[in-house]
């Protein structure tokens, strides 16, 4: 079985080919076309395809979609086996829940914190009877840096990097250091205050700005940097399979 997996998020769109399990192909683009969806269709048999997306309104791509595979719009009403202890699941991010789906799928049977750092950082609980509990969501840190510029006079906008120290010796260092500290601190002390709850609870890394921070959370089980497009490829096999 040959799934094409699309992720469309605030900045990038993320595209997977997977055979069953297995991811055979991968691209991130700023932008999704139906040019470029094509060619996954001219490369692979494609039997199956799933859209997930923040903002998703390209009706010509669904119409494509649907006519050259079996085609999944993924929403709240998508079967996918997680159940949703949510007060209002109809406003709940769709990256969210399949990043939580993905993170059952590499770690079975386990309590998981799912830590996703992109252009917000959301922090979800997974329990292992595979219930979504809910989260926190945050500034990433791109929004830091920037919020801090657009909130004042004189702040510089800064480039995302791993700091090369603690203490900013000038003003780009300060804002860089800041807002890269902060959430090492902040994700750090959430950790500690979810392991109060469910000791065994293994945490999980996933985001386009993980690699950023993964060696700095030392608390970190493993880190996925496709987790949500893992956790759609999971919902297709389950609805193909139901």
């Amino acid at each position: 079985m040959t799934n094409l997996v699309i992720d469309i998020g605030n900045t990038r769109t993320k595209v997977a080919v997977f055979e069953d399990d297995n991811m055979i192909d991968f691209c991130a683009e700023e932008l999704v076309t139906l040019p470029f969806l094509k060619d996954f269709f001219t490369k692979y048999p494609i039997d199956n395809s799933i859209i997930s997306s923040v903002s998703f309104g390209k009706r010509e791509i669904s119409n494509f979609l649907e006519k050259k595979s079996n085609f999944i719009e993924f929403d709240a009403s998508t079967y996918t086996g997680l159940k949703i202890d949510y007060e209002t699941p109809y406003t709940l991010g769709k990256d969210r829940i399949a990043a939580a789906i993905g993170a059952l799928e590499i770690v079975p049977d386990s309590n998981l914190l799912v830590i996703d750092i992109g252009s917000c950082i959301t922090f979800d609980l997974v329990t292992q009877d595979s219930t979504f509990h809910g989260g926190n969501i945050a500034p990433g840190f791109y929004m830091r840096i920037k919020a801090m510029h657009d909130y004042t006079a004189k702040l510089p906008i800064v480039k995302q990097r791993i700091p090369t120290g603690f203490i900013g010796k000038n003003t780009k260092d300060a804002v860089l250091f800041g807002a890269y500290w902060g959430i090492v601190y902040e994700i750090d002390s959430f950790i500690r205050r979810m392991q109060q709850e469910y000791p065994d609870i293994k945490v999980i890394l996933t985001g386009g700005d993980t690699p950023y921070f993964e060696n700095s959370i030392k608390q970190c089980t493993f880190a996925v940097s496709n987790l949500v497009l893992v956790g759609l490829n999971k919902v297709i096999s389950s609805i193909v399979n139901s």
